[in-house]
């Protein structure tokens, strides 16, 4: 029973995952849209 977390940790987890998720799916829309970041970006 002691390593139940609380309701207040346990929301506090979950909006940190949440905001985890958003960043990746943000990261892999910016990728696709523009490349990778060892690619580069003129061709000389």
């Amino acid at each position: 029973m002691a390593d139940r977390k609380n309701l207040a940790a346990r929301a506090f987890a979950a909006l940190i995952a949440g905001r985890e998720r958003q960043a990746r799916l943000y990261v892999e829309r910016f990728e696709r849209s523009y490349g990778r970041a060892n690619s580069t970006l003129t061709k000389r």
